[in-house]
C-alpha cells in the first residue's frame, strides 16, 4: 500500500508482506526510522505554543514539507555535505492549512523565495507557502467532527477522476458506455459490443468481473490527458466541495481532482458507538469492560444452584457494560457477570483484557495496549487507564499465506502521525483498493498503523489488511492524546527525542 502524497516518500500502509518504495530524491526522509534527534516541536504544547497574534503562512502546494534546518534532506546522508547530513523532515502541512512563523523569510540559494522559521520549530521553503490567505485556501475540517473531511464511495468501474472540470463533450468522450446505477440484463453486453465497434476492444471496466474486484493493478488504472485515474467500484474519495458547472455536477476532491457526482455516493457518517473516556468527570465505569458485538445478543440469567441459563431481554449491539470480573463456564461457554445485573455470553461479545505494563515504564508515561485475541484497546498513563474501546485488526489465515494479514505483535512506538492520507494497494489477493485521506493515522511498525475506519462497522472482529482499525471518534481521541504531539496547523509530524511517540504494545 502506498501514500499518494506529492513531495513525500511513498510509504507502506496496512500491508505486512511488502517493502517500502523509494523516497522522492529531493525529499528522501527518515520514514522508516523510529525516532530522530533534532530541534523541532516539543511534546509540551504550553511551552511551545506561539503567541496568539503570531504571523502565519498558508500552504499553496498540496504538501508543504517542514525540515529541521534551512536545507533539503539528502537522499544518502552518508554521502551528503556536512551541512545537510543531519537534516530531516519533521512533518508537513497541506494546501489550505496555516502555521505560525517567526519573523521574515531568510533567502538562500537553495530557496530563493526564502525559508520561514516556524514558531514551534522547523523551517518551510517559501516556494510552498504564501503569507496571504485566499477564500479557496480555507477549506478545513470541523473540530467537533469525528472525520476530517466528507467522503464518497465510487459506484462504477471505470468512473473517471478528472484533472479539471471537463466540458460536456469531454465528459461524453470519457464516460461513454459506463453503466451508472442499476442496469438491466443485456446492458453490459450492449456496452461491450459498442466498445468493440468504436474502439476495437473492451476496456477492463466493461468486462464482467462476476461481482469481484477487477484483476487490475493501480498502474492499469492511471489515465492520460484530462483523466488522471479510472476508478474501481468501491474506491473512496475525500470530498472538498461541490462544483456546479454547465457540464454537470462534480465533486472536487481534497487533492483538487474532479469526479462526476452521479458516480459517487456521499458517505453519511453514523457513529455507532464511542469508546469509554475515563478522563470524563461523568464517567463512572471502570475496567474490566464488555462490548456486545452480536446484533441479536441477549441478557442472560443464571441459576446459581442448577447452573441453568435463562435467556431474558435483547441487548443492543455495541452496548458497553461494566463487568464484575466473575466468570462461569456452562456447556463450554463463558458467561461474564455485568454490574447491570445480568450475564453476558462470550460468543456474543468481547471484554477488555490488557496485558501488564512494560517493566521500564516511566512514571505516568503514555502507552497503548492492543489485545488481538479480544480485539480491544486500552490507553494508559502509567497504570491509570485513560481510554478503552474495540478495534478491528488484520485478518489472519493459517491456510493461505496470501490472505494472511494478521497484525504483528511486539512493542513499538508511534513513529509518525497524519491527520489524513491516502491508502491504496493492489498486491492483496482480493484486488485493488483505494481510500483517499484515511483519517487519524498513527504509524507504529513499518506500514502498520492505528487509524480511523469509516467504511465499516465490524469493530470487535478482525477485518483489516494489517492495520488496527478504530471507529473514527475513538481514533481522533487517541490521535489527539498520543505522542508525537502534532503542532497547531501541521497535517503530519514525525517523532523526535523532544517529541517522542507513544509506546504501543500489541499482543495476543
Amino acid at each position: 500500500m502506498r501514500f499518494q502524497f506529492a513531495l513525500l516518500p511513498l510509504l507502506l500502509a496496512c500491508h505486512g508482506h511488502g517493502s517500502a518504495a523509494p523516497a522522492d530524491a529531493a525529499l528522501a526522509a527518515e520514514s522508516a526510522s523510529a525516532v530522530v534527534t533534532v530541534a523541532g516541536p516539543s511534546a509540551d504544547a504550553d511551552a511551545s505554543a506561539p503567541p496568539k497574534d503570531a504571523p502565519h503562512v498558508w500552504a499553496t502546494a498540496f504538501i508543504a514539507p517542514i525540515f529541521s534546518a534551512m536545507e533539503w534532506p539528502p537522499k544518502d546522508p552518508d554521502k551528503a555535505d556536512p551541512s545537510r547530513k543531519d537534516v530531516v523532515r519533521l512533518g508537513y502541512f497541506r494546501d489550505g492549512e496555516s502555521v505560525a512563523i517567526k519573523g521574515a523569510p531568510v533567502k538562500k540559494k537553495n530557496c530563493p523565495e526564502g525559508w520561514y522559521e516556524l514558531a514551534e520549530g522547523g523551517f518551510v521553503c517559501g516556494q510552498f507557502v504564501s503569507a496571504t490567505a485566499t477564500p479557496d485556501m480555507l477549506h478545513m475540517w470541523l473540530d467537533d467532527n469525528p472525520l476530517p473531511y466528507r467522503y464518497g464511495l465510487n459506484l462504477t468501474n471505470g468512473a473517471p477522476l478528472y484533472r479539471r472540470i471537463p466540458t460536456r463533450s469531454e465528459r461524453e468522450q470519457n464516460e461513454k458506455h459506463l453503466l451508472i446505477g442499476k442496469s438491466h440484463d443485456g446492458d453490459l453486453a450492449r456496452a461491450q459490443e459498442a466498445a468493440r465497434e468504436e474502439d476495437g476492444g473492451v476496456p477492463w471496466y466493461l468486462q464482467d468481473h462476476k461481482g469481484a474486484r477487477p484483476d487490475v493493478t493501480l498502474d492499469d488504472l492511471r489515465g492520460s490527458g484530462l483523466v488522471t485515474l479510472r476508478m474501481v467500484r468501491g474506491f473512496y474519495l475525500a470530498l472538498d466541495s461541490e462544483a456546479h458547472k454547465f457540464s454537470g455536477k462534480m465533486w472536487r476532491t481534497t487533492n483538487n481532482a474532479f469526479a462526476p457526482e452521479e458516480f459517487i455516493l456521499a458517505h453519511k457518517s453514523v457513529t455507532d458507538f464511542q469508546g469509554v473516556d475515563f478522563r470524563d468527570p461523568s464517567e463512572t465505569r471502570k475496567l474490566p469492560l464488555g462490548w456486545v458485538l452480536n446484533p441479536r445478543a441477549w441478557k442472560y440469567e443464571i441459576d446459581p444452584d442448577t447452573k441453568k441459563v435463562h435467556r431474558k431481554d435483547h441487548v443492543a449491539r455495541f452496548t458497553i457494560v461494566e463487568l464484575t470480573g466473575k466468570d462461569v463456564v456452562i456447556d463450554n461457554r463463558h458467561y461474564w457477570e455485568t454490574k447491570d445485573g445480568y450475564w453476558m455470553k462470550d460468543v456474543e461479545g468481547t471484554m477488555s483484557k490488557p496485558g501488564a505494563a512494560p517493566s521500564d515504564l516511566a512514571p505516568n508515561e503514555k502507552w497503548i495496549d492492543v489485545n488481538l485475541s479480544t480485539q480491544t484497546l486500552v490507553a494508559f498513563e502509567g497504570q491509570k487507564p485513560i481510554y478503552a474501546t474495540i478495534i478491528s485488526s488484520g485478518r489472519h489465515n493459517d491456510k493461505d499465506a496470501s490472505k494472511d494479514h494478521r497484525t504483528k505483535t511486539g512493542s513499538f512506538r508511534i513513529r509518525e502521525k497524519h491527520i489524513a492520507a491516502t491508502m491504496d494497494d493492489d498486491s492483496a489477493s482480493d484486488g485493488p483498493y483505494s481510500i483517499q485521506d484515511v483519517p487519524w493515522i498513527m504509524y507504529f511498525h513499518g506500514g502498520i498503523a492505528l487509524h480511523g475506519a469509516f467504511w465499516h462497522s465490524n469493530f470487535g472482529h478482525e477485518r483489516s489488511h494489517g492495520c488496527v482499525n478504530l471507529e473514527p471518534y475513538d481514533a481522533k481521541k487517541l490521535f489527539q492524546w498520543a505522542g508525537p504531539r502534532l503542532p497547531d496547523g501541521w497535517h503530519g509530524v514525525h517523532a523526535t527525542d523532544a517529541n517522542p511517540g507513544t509506546r504501543v504494545i500489541v499482543h495476543d
